[in-house]
């Protein structure tokens, strides 16, 4: 028998094998990522052909929205509220257990000395 070790996403609970992640990817975020992402899908060769350059998922960079863009928008504030309740759980587990601290989140937040 072959162990697989998988890391799930506590926001989301999508799991990938540990193998694949490269830790440093995790570190990167900036407020201007669209969260929300609207594609436009391209004609292409069909499910499950690959072809470069031909069909696939487009995205839309005028449709697609930021955090901040998401709670100024009447049709997407709910979902970007769930957001950030979301990740307020998370951070508040994180907490309870130890596993960060509040100076953590003072000094990320510019409130540290």
């Amino acid at each position: 028998m072959s162990l697989v070790e998988y890391l799930a996403c506590p926001f989301c609970g999508k799991t990938v094998v540990t193998s694949r992640i490269r830790p440093e990817t995790l570190e990167n975020y900036s407020a201007d990522w669209e969260v929300l992402q609207v594609r436009e899908a391209q004609p292409g060769p069909g499910r499950g052909i690959k072809a470069k350059g031909v069909g696939g998922f487009v995205l839309d960079p005028f449709r697609s929205m930021s955090i901040s863009r998401m709670m100024e928008s009447p049709e997407h504030r709910d979902l970007a509220l769930g957001v950030k309740n979301r990740l307020l759980k998370i951070v508040g587990e994180y907490l309870r257990v130890g596993a960060i601290t509040r100076e953590e989140i003072e000094e990320l937040i510019g409130g540290g000395s």
